[in-house]
């Protein structure tokens, strides 16, 4: 009996492990669920991410493609993102030329996300189109210079202690001179 029972708890144990294996394989994908990166968050929720960077910045457009008329435009700042999201079929205030909505938020690119901001009515899907284009570059962002302060000119200096020196007679020790032995 006691075989049987080991062969049963190594398959149990087996089944375990591989469970937990293959289940290992989506927490790569769950930290995308909620991070708005460039390759997108590995699920079709009409949802999309641009990284400007100096050597690759970028400008957003979004068309209408009836007329090819641009909607809007936005030059993305150097070391931001911009996350777009579009949901079909909820503009309120929308026309049947414009059903559906699109949320942005521009923010900085070391942050992993952030909230949708912005809204406006726009075409649907099969009628609007989003062009990236890079703008000439290298661009750097602009540099803030730190602010310098400078000494006080009427400030008192307290003078300095002279530096206090180990004894020079610790380094006149010789061991050749105090070997007694034969």
């Amino acid at each position: 009996m006691s075989i049987a029972r080991n062969a049963a708890m190594t398959i149990l144990s087996v089944v375990v492990l591989l469970t937990l294996i293959l289940s290992m394989g989506g927490c790569f994908y769950a930290k995308q669920g909620f991070s708005k990166t460039p390759g997108g968050n590995m699920t079709s929720d009409d949802s999309y991410t641009y990284v400007s960077t100096p050597y690759e910045p970028l400008t957003v457009t979004l068309y209408d493609n009836r007329d090819n008329e641009p909607l809007w435009t936005v030059d993305v700042p150097i070391g931001s993102k911009v996350s777009l999201r579009f949901l079909k079929n909820k503009a309120e205030e929308g026309t049947t030329r414009r059903p559906d909505i699109m949320q942005w938020a521009i923010y900085d690119a070391k942050r992993r996300t952030s909230r949708y901001d912005n809204t406006m009515a726009v075409p649907s899907a099969e009628s609007r189109m989003m062009r990236v284009s890079l703008r000439t570059g290298p661009e750097f962002p602009e540099e803030k210079p730190a602010e310098q302060t400078f000494p006080d000119p009427d400030h008192q200096w307290l003078p300095v202690e002279p530096k206090q020196h180990r004894n020079s007679s610790a380094y006149d020790y010789d061991p050749a001179a105090s070997y007694t032995g034969n």
